[in-house]
């Protein structure tokens, strides 16, 4: 009986997330334009750089590649050894099933699934590492944004930032720099020296966080652990702002592309930022709705015109879902080429003590 009350719980969840991200989508629409017609107007008599949109979906393929990189870098400081184009693929399978499948397998589960297989690898070393990795992109994405608020503020003597009828005052701004930048050093001194904060004891005392104790034990075992490559961590760190800039370029060029000229890079790395931080909320389908709503209601609040900002959210959402579509087609694949591998496994397997004789 619980367990129809968890599936049915999950279903009921499920919904709402597709719910949440239709939403939001339609209700971009229909205040921006009056129909899908309007969208195909604007775009035809409007003079689209195509160029600066190929260089925009070049510039995102490059962050995949570097999110690929940061994967391997942290699986050979656990002594897996795993192609890269063993976890490209991989990589893009997670991409299809976080976009295309809205069950509880995202695609992090599926790349510590995969990962799990590996020689000298489990699956507590790949959770570990997929846990890792997320914090270090938590970590560069804090930092990009105490940079984007901080570069904002020295620019000018009067931040104008107006959401409705809310009006961000220089002293706000402070405020949020200050609160930014303190967690984001709090994050990267918990990373290297977990040992120093007593994380365990805090978690035990704490009664709130006891339902979370677990993952919680499970995120400070990985802490200790990856305590003695700190050099790479912070590689990892480094890398990771390599590729938020790379996300950044992404919306900077596309944005370009439709003719928004309003904004600086800096506008852009803070809007990305807060995007990529807002769709880590698990409330709708791999972030589609969300990512594109604050994406459209910040342009706006920063002096960009809302309704381009809708047409560019939805072209960087496509080139989100073309990985995802070739991911789905390596996931089908997947047993074929797992057999071949296996195969030729074997095969060099007998090879080799004919070798040795």
């Amino acid at each position: 009986m619980n367990i129809d009350k968890k599936k049915l719980k999950n279903r009921i969840f499920i919904a709402l997330r597709i719910l949440i991200s239709v939403g939001i989508l339609f209700f971009l629409f229909k205040t921006q334009f009056g129909n899908f017609s309007e969208i195909i107007s604007y775009i035809s008599r409007t003079k689209v750089n195509f160029w600066m949109i190929g260089l925009s979906f070049l510039m995102y393929w490059l962050g995949i590649y570097f999110l690929v990189l940061r994967w391997q870098i942290l699986l050979k400081t656990q002594q897996i050894k795993a192609s890269m184009p063993f976890l490209f693929g991989s990589y893009l399978v997670g991409y299809f099933f976080n976009n295309f499948l809205p069950t509880s397998i995202g695609g992090d589960v599926y790349r510590i699934y995969d990962t799990s297989r590996l020689k000298n690898s489990s699956g507590m070393k790949a959770a570990s590492i997929v846990l890792m990795e997320r914090t270090t992109g938590v970590v560069s994405s804090i930092i990009y944004l105490v940079f984007a608020l901080a570069v904002g503020f020295l620019r000018t003597s009067h931040v104008e930032f107006k959401m409705g009828k809310w009006n961000i005052s220089n002293n706000i701004l402070i405020v949020m720099i200050l609160t930014f930048f303190i967690l984001a050093v709090l994050v990267i001194l918990i990373m290297l020296f977990p040992d120093y904060f007593r994380l365990n004891k805090v978690f035990r005392k704490l009664r709130f966080l006891h339902k979370w104790e677990d993952k919680l034990r499970q995120m400070y075992n990985t802490f200790k652990d990856f305590r003695k490559f700190k050099l790479i961590m912070l590689v990892t760190i480094i890398l990771s702002m390599l590729l938020q800039f790379t996300f950044t370029l992404n919306s900077s060029f596309c944005s370009q592309g439709f003719g928004i000229t309003q904004l600086n890079l800096i506008a852009y790395i803070f809007i990305i930022q807060i995007s990529s931080i807002l769709t880590m909320i698990p409330i709708s389908i791999g972030g589609i709705g969300v990512r594109e709503g604050a994406f459209v209601v910040l342009v706006g609040a920063l002096g960009g015109p809302k309704d381009i900002a809708t047409i560019v959210s939805i072209a960087v959402l496509i080139m989100i879902l073309v990985p995802g579509i070739i991911g789905g087609i390596i996931y089908a694949l997947r047993p074929y080429m797992d057999r071949k591998r296996k195969q030729a496994e074997m095969t060099e397997s007998k090879e080799s003590p004919q070798k040795e004789a």
